[in-house]
């Protein structure tokens, strides 16, 4: 049964044309929620949950032995490994075996969830990213190429990334002091398109290669893209602390000069804990989409509201219908 304009405005829901005004200009944070109006195989945002499905016992138990979800952790482990037994002359046929079988996992993982370039459709990008120039900074957890285009769609935001690396013409490289642009994108949990080279960031900059192809390359030379894929929010943050970038990027979020901030396609989970921490310390509005669907009843709704209402001591907390605020077609 579907939900009207009425009923969800008695239950506090507004249509987010009512609010916007007293929005204007706000910072924006993103989820999953976000992309899978583009495609709903990026329904499996970790990488993990999807590969771990079906990877052979070893790896699962690799992955268990460590308490980790990161694919880049377990191969770094490995690789150290590999370098102690050819020093000790030890045999590490097994260890290469598995090292190789996370690298492909990882990569298949990527091309299974990700649209392939026919599957995009130009016309959308284009009329979301119009769209996405409403909003002052954005801050997003995805990690997914769709936000790499509609920032070059937009033509608003910067990102950091604007030197070249070096001698190398395909990345660019991660600079906080950019006074050519005053908004920005944020990739609070890294991307498929970011890569750490020692203490430096670095992005691929595009070219007329489809970019997974290009990640799809770097992984399988050993250069894993950086971006969080840990279960827990201590894990995420510990992460987040130990990389320039990210640290970087969630140090904006937590002292971005806006009172105000709207939240899409986030769920703010248990898993996000240390986003709503930041929020809740730090902005004194908040604008929360939450999705309307016929299948979900009044009593779903208000068990929703209240589970988000619970999460902000300090924010106060409006809310909106999600399908109101961005046209996707």
């Amino acid at each position: 049964m579907k939900h009207t304009v009425e009923q969800l405005n008695a239950e506090g829901i507004r249509q987010w044309e009512w609010i916007s005004k007293n929005f204007i200009n706000s910072p924006l944070l993103l989820g999953n929620g976000f992309s899978l109006n583009f495609s709903t195989r990026l329904l499996y945002r970790n990488l993990y949950d999807k590969y771990i499905e079906t990877c052979p016992k070893d790896v699962k138990n690799l992955f268990k032995e460590f308490k980790s979800t990161n694919f880049e952790i377990i191969l770094e482990h490995l690789e150290s490994t590999e370098r102690v037994c050819s020093a000790l002359e030890i045999e590490q046929q097994r260890i290469t075996k598995n090292k190789n079988t996370i690298k492909q996992g990882l990569i298949e993982s990527i091309n299974r969830i990700h649209p392939t370039p026919d599957e995009i459709k130009i016309e959308q990008l284009k009329l979301v990213a119009e769209q996405l120039r409403e909003f002052d900074q954005i801050f997003t957890t995805n990690y997914d190429l769709f936000l790499y285009y509609l920032i070059l769609e937009s033509k608003k935001f910067g990102d950091y990334f604007y030197f070249h690396f070096y001698d190398d013409e395909r990345f660019q490289l991660f600079n906080a002091g950019d006074q050519e642009n005053k908004h920005h994108i944020y990739y609070l949990h890294g991307a498929l398109f970011l890569f750490d080279r020692s203490i430096n960031t670095i992005k691929i900059k595009r070219n007329d290669n489809w970019l997974i192809e290009v990640i799809t390359k770097e992984i399988s030379s050993d250069n894993y893209p950086l971006f969080i894929s840990e279960g827990t929010s201590e894990m995420k943050l510990k992460a987040i602390q130990s990389n320039n970038y990210l640290s970087y990027c969630f140090r904006e979020l937590n002292e971005n000069k806006s009172e105000k901030i709207v939240v899409f396609g986030q769920s703010l989970s248990s898993q996000d804990l240390h986003i709503v921490k930041s929020l809740d310390k730090n902005y004194k509005e908040l604008a929360y989409g939450i999705r309307i669907s016929e299948n979900k009843s009044l009593k779903e709704i208000r068990a929703e509201l209240n589970r988000v209402r619970s999460l902000f001591k300090q924010t106060e907390v409006e809310f909106f219908d999600s399908s109101t605020l961005f046209k996707f077609e």
